[in-house]
């Protein structure tokens, strides 16, 4: 919150613009900052935040336009900036102020507004930017209280931002990076950042000035020094940031991160974002990207499920659904690493979810080969091949590169489980001959690939090696005996009751019969 200035050194600052030029005609630009540097004392002392704020606009405006924008003295505009950020009280708007202003020297130049002079010594009013108000918003400003007045004459004392501040801002932006080679853009980029070092008024400065010098990096093929400069950006945490810059920050730590092949930080910077945030339409954009980042890191750590929900995100996307051949190629992908994924009950429901989709019928093909995988029948890999081969060989996800041969492995791999699986379901033994028979293996393959599983805990079996036997009948524990011997006993003991009851009824019968032939 800013201090009420003790002093107002408005006239003297628009007094001095004038003389600040006549020093500049005459080239002397030192004698210019030497004037400047008593008057800015004195307003900073006296929490007079306009006056200290103009004259380092002024400052650092006049430095970058002498003699000319293409001739621009970068090292003095450098240690300008750098000696004015530490002078002792220095106010804090005033120092954001004149870093948003340097900002604007890293920009492509832009035309300045119509009102704004095309000299920075120009002498500018403080409403050049304020509409005329209706005449009932002048009447209601007439009436206002005297506490009121008071309040807001205190708020432009303050320092709080009007024509004059704005003019210079423009001033700058037209002005842009004309000039300025990219050595010098990077010397102001890290004097800006030297500046804004640890400062949190002026985090979200610091952040956009870290992207620039990222992204310059980058240009000049430095990878690794584009991804470290924004790698202690906790963008996350600046409440002063837009929700969507935040996420545009973290996806470029991702991406930087994976092309120098750190998929652990990628992955890490990937917690850091709330997947809700993309169901605003509005971030489609942000959504497709960050599922791409996502899938080419699950690609790489070997996470074929994840591949799979993230390409069903994918699809789930309005623009990618509003495209029929984007669709198609997403549901492929989904089935493909669906099917790829080691048997569990998340990959078991996701395939039922998969096989009710209602655009499933568009690529038949993949509908097929997934009904292959949902269905408790045996399949043959020579027949696998021979069907789906050509398709799907065709295909970036099993043609193109080593990891793409890997996957082909795993589809195989797939199919011995799945054999297995259906197996188990119907054999409670088998010899270990008949069981490669029916996976296409030979028998140390199949006792291989039979062994993966049960270590994994998907079935049940036990090998008698010498006998070439595989039991796949569960054995019980003493609880699960004890259970069943119980339940046996109960049904016992209740077919003896029904007996007994219906030995008694018989006899009850009997004695009935006796007492009526009797009195007859």
């Amino acid at each position: 919150m800013s201090e009420k200035p003790d002093a107002d050194y408005t006239a003297e600052v628009d007094t001095l613009l004038p003389q600040l030029e006549r020093e500049v005609r005459e080239g002397s630009l030192q004698g210019a900052l030497e004037l400047v540097a008593p008057l800015e004392k004195r307003a900073r002392s006296g929490s007079d935040l306009l006056s200290t704020t103009r004259l380092l606009l002024v400052s650092v405006l006049m430095i970058r336009t002498t003699p000319d924008a293409e001739h621009t003295d970068v090292k003095l505009l450098c240690d300008t900036i750098i000696a004015y950020s530490k002078k002792h009280g220095q106010l804090k708007q005033a120092i954001t102020r004149m870093v948003q202003l340097a900002m604007r020297f890293l920009q492509a130049p832009a035309a300045a507004d119509a009102k704004v002079p095309a000299s920075i010594y120009a002498t500018v009013p403080k409403d050049l930017f304020e509409e005329a108000a209706p005449a009932a918003e002048a009447m209601d400003t007439e009436e206002k209280p005297s506490d009121a007045k008071d309040a807001s004459a205190t708020d432009e004392k303050a320092g709080r931002e009007d024509g004059r501040i704005t003019a210079l801002l423009q001033q700058a932006r037209a002005v842009g990076d004309r000039g300025l080679s990219d050595a010098q853009r990077l010397q102001l980029i890290e004097t800006l950042r030297e500046v804004t070092e640890g400062k949190v008024f002026v985090e979200v400065e610091r952040a956009r000035v870290s992207r620039m010098m990222s992204d310059l990096l980058y240009a000049q093929g430095d990878v690794n020094r584009a991804a470290d400069v924004l790698q202690d950006l906790a963008v996350e945490t600046f409440g002063s940031l837009e929700r969507r810059e935040k996420v545009e920050f973290i996806l470029e730590q991702m991406r930087l991160n994976m092309e120098r092949g750190d998929f652990h930080r990628v992955n890490m910077f990937s917690r850091k974002i709330n997947t809700k945030f993309f169901e605003d339409e509005a971030q489609q954009d942000l959504k497709l990207l960050y599922y791409e980042l996502m899938i080419r890191a699950g690609m790489h750590d070997r996470k074929h499920l994840d591949v799979s929900k993230y390409y069903r995100e994918v699809l789930n996307t309005p623009s990618i659904r509003a495209d029929a051949a984007k669709t198609e190629d997403a549901l492929r992908n989904v089935i493909l690493f669906l099917i790829l994924a080691p048997y569990d009950n998340e990959q078991s429901d996701l395939m039922s979810r998969i096989e009710a989709h209602e655009r499933l019928d568009t690529v038949p093909e993949h509908k097929s080969l997934l009904k292959c995988f949902t269905t408790p029948e045996l399949m043959r890999w020579p027949g696998i091949e021979a069907l789906y081969g050509e398709m799907l060989r065709s295909t970036p996800v099993f043609a193109g590169s080593d990891a793409a041969e890997a996957r082909w492995k795993e589809l195989h791999a797939r199919v011995v489980e799945h054999n297995i699986q259906v197996v188990a379901k119907y054999y409670t033994k088998i010899r270990l001959e008949r069981l490669a028979q029916l996976l296409d293996l030979t028998p140390a393959e199949a006792e291989e690939a039979l062994a993966d599983l049960v270590v994994k805990r998907a079935i049940h079996a036990r090998i008698d090696r010498p006998a070439k036997l595989v039991d796949f009948e569960a054995r019980l524990s003493d609880a699960e005996v004890l259970n069943h011997w119980s339940s046996d006993m109960g049904k016992l003991l209740r077919t003896v009751e029904k007996v007994s009851h219906l030995v008694e009824k018989e006899w009850a019968i009997q004695r009935a019969g006796l007492v009526v032939r009797a009195n007859e």
